[in-house]
């Protein structure tokens, strides 16, 4: 998984990224016999008879990431959820920010840029018209995107929840491009094309199933998506070791289409997430999640039929502290395009995130770094994410 540890001292960007590792690391080491609180888990003791035991080791759920590939940013993708829940009657503030580099084609258009011969130069109009002109389907993207998800919850009781979700979206021209490439020299990957172009660009051309779109500059810098509504039922606490939650969802085109920003089209979805702990002390935890979204399409996405998008995560968390711990978790979900040609744009998109959360009195919070691991050519190549939630009375 990309990593910029691996990048050389001199990069600003790395050494931002350490500093805010370190600092929250040692914030949550130094503070977790004061703030830590205190889990609970109904067990059967050797009788049979059940009781409740504390656990000392905090895991909070699953990484909040959104996927952010191109085609598939404005459907409703379920926010895999959270195993804690704050006391019932009281409000839940969440912010989740995500920012993920894109840079895929193609091979009929890598072919043509190879042929194009011009250095790192931009794509320019004639280029736009002849992938356009490329016979069978055709794509590039290159761009970055940012997205912050703001979440509301309100606990109504012990069981049930009720949020809304308000996602800002960004468009980006490649802040990311040169570490990228760096990661990619180092460790011998390929550049998948990017030589072939210029940086920092947002350049979007395909002609998929019928569907031709063209953009050759960053015409929408961002603005707010679609809100989401959604109820959530969770149990108060583990019952023989399972933590249980179940979420249902609706993404509502309140402003009707918006070019990159909404479809115009309401989407619907429904997600299962568990929770095991290991250990005598619950030190160690696994995850499984599914979920299946109707995607009612929309313009300016190739493939506009409605269709049901399923999606499986996995997780691993092991505590590193009592009220930090360090996860890994895979996601696998089903491409949103699927009229056409191309086996790799059509192919199931599988991502990896390595990351940290930790829970301080009524705050949690994560950081993660995101990585592409197979059919390189759908997928964003690398992502961060990093999120914050007051989350009062938290179990």
């Amino acid at each position: 998984m990309a990593s910029f540890d691996a990048c050389p001292t001199s990069h600003p960007l790395r050494r931002h990224i350490r500093l805010l590792l370190i600092t929250a690391f040692s914030a949550a080491t130094i503070t977790a016999p004061a703030l830590s609180q205190e889990v609970t888990e109904r067990v059967e003791d050797a009788s049979g008879k059940e009781v409740e035991i504390e656990q000392a080791w905090s895991h909070t759920g699953l990484l909040r990431a959104r996927d952010l590939t191109p085609f598939g940013l404005l459907r409703l993708d379920m926010l895999p959820a959270h195993t804690a829940d704050a006391k019932e009657g009281t409000w839940t503030f969440e912010i989740q920010l995500a920012y993920q580099n894109t840079f895929i084609m193609s091979e009929n258009v890598q072919d043509y840029l190879e042929r194009r011969n011009v250095g790192r130069e931009p794509l320019r109009p004639q280029d736009a018209a002849a992938i356009l002109a490329l016979p069978g389907d055709a794509y590039y993207v290159d761009g970055e995107v940012g997205l912050a998800d703001l979440i509301v919850q309100r606990r109504m009781n012990e069981y049930w929840s009720a949020y809304l979700t308000v996602p800002y979206i960004h468009y980006g021209e490649g802040v990311m491009d040169n570490t990228v490439e760096w990661f990619h020299d180092a460790t011998g990957f390929s550049q998948q094309g990017r030589d072939l172009v210029a940086r920092n660009r947002f350049q979007f051309i395909y002609d998929i199933g019928g569907t031709a779109f063209a953009q050759l500059d960053r015409s929408t810098k961002g603005g707010f998506g679609d809100p989401v509504f959604g109820i959530r039922y969770s149990l108060p606490e583990p019952r023989f070791g399972w933590d249980l939650v179940v979420e249902l969802a609706a993404k509502i085109a309140v402003d009707g289409e918006r070019f990159l920003l909404s479809t115009g089209e309401n989407d619907y979805g429904a997600q299962l997430t568990m929770q095991r702990r290991f250990g005598a002390t619950g030190r160690h935890a696994v995850y499984l999640s599914g979920s299946a979204v109707y995607y009612a399409g929309g313009p300016e996405i190739p493939g506009d039929e409605s269709e049901v998008i399923p999606t499986l995560i996995a997780g691993y968390s092991v505590g590193i502290t009592p009220t930090t711990s360090f996860i890994l978790q895979a996601y696998a979900s089903r491409s949103v395009v699927q009229d056409t040609s191309i086996d790799e744009l059509r192919d199931d998109k599988y991502q990896l995130s390595l990351g940290l959360q930790s829970r301080t009195k009524n705050i949690l919070w994560s950081f993660a770094l995101t990585e592409n691991i197979s059919n390189f050519s759908n997928t964003p190549d690398f992502g961060g994410q990093i999120g914050i939630a007051y989350m009062p009375k938290a179990k």
